[in-house]
């Protein structure tokens, strides 16, 4: 059954959140990583309401259950572009380099397009929790259903049709955002592969963009929430292991440092 897919994938996100906090402290609690946890707070929770679904049915509590989903995701998905710099800065990129002018233009522009990005999807937000607004655009959750799941989405296309009579529709902001977010992450990935030989930040952003392509019939959703899962790996792993290695780095200075005062004292003595 479908809907237990969507759970599965609502227990992976959880087991990687959690797993990833767990690891956050030990590697130095990075900024990039702190961004990326915060962004992926409610990836769980929006596979989870699309496999709740079918035991909930139409009506107004899985509405309501919906509507944090597409508000969080709509709100903060553009933090990811920041992050991407980040991950540069923490891989020690030059270009990104907190010392230099250079590196805090760069960051700079991340933020620039970050925020740009909000401005596009902000305004589908509030529409969803101020509805009726005449100043905001038109957005609508409907009803939708693939296989054995039952949610509401923004868009319905006749593979998803409930029932008989049912009309298809599309409202909200599109893929846009994502689209541009998941390719500044793939830029740095590049980045990343040519100067340190990582390429964990384009497998995982590249595959993401291979699955959400629509190839997959009724799969769609599905196969696109576990490029999210190979995405979030690819990204999480990223900050993880750079962090690591600067740890490292500062534990070898520190090393240094300690051996270059007691060969001073030594020498003195």
């Amino acid at each position: 059954m479908l809907s237990l897919t969507f759970l599965a994938y609502a227990i992976i996100h959880l087991a990687i959140w959690f797993w990833c906090w767990w690891a956050w402290n030990r590697v130095g609690r990075p900024g990039a990583l702190t961004m990326v946890l915060f962004v992926n707070t409610l990836l769980w929770y929006d596979n989870f309401r699309i496999g709740i679904g079918r035991f909930i049915g139409e009506g107004d509590l899985l509405y309501v259950l919906s509507v944090p989903s597409f508000v969080w995701h709509w709100t903060f998905l553009p933090l990811l572009v920041i992050a991407a710099g980040s991950i540069a800065r923490l891989a020690g990129l030059g270009w990104a380099s907190s010392e230099h002018l250079r590196g805090k233009l760069a960051m700079g522009a991340f933020c620039v397009v970050a925020v740009f990005l909000m401005y596009l999807d902000w305004p589908y937000s509030l529409a969803l929790l101020i509805p009726g607004w005449d100043a905001l655009p038109t957005v609508n959750l409907g009803i939708a259903c693939i296989d054995d799941t039952v949610r509401y989405a923004t868009s319905l296309s006749p593979a998803q049709f409930c029932t008989p009579d049912a009309v298809p529709f599309s409202y909200g902001p599109g893929p846009k955002v994502a689209i541009t977010m998941n390719l500044i992450m793939i830029g740095v990935g590049i980045a990343l592969w040519i100067q340190r030989g990582y390429k964990w930040l384009v497998i995982g952003p590249g595959l993401m963009i291979v699955a959400a392509l629509p190839l997959y019939g009724v799969y769609n959703l599905a196969v696109a929430n576990f490029g999210e899962v190979l995405f979030t790996l690819g990204v999480v792993s990223s900050c993880i292991h750079f962090a690591r290695k600067r740890e490292e780095a500062r534990g070898r200075e520190v090393d240094l440092g300690t051996i270059g005062r007691l060969m001073k004292g030594y020498s003195r003595g």
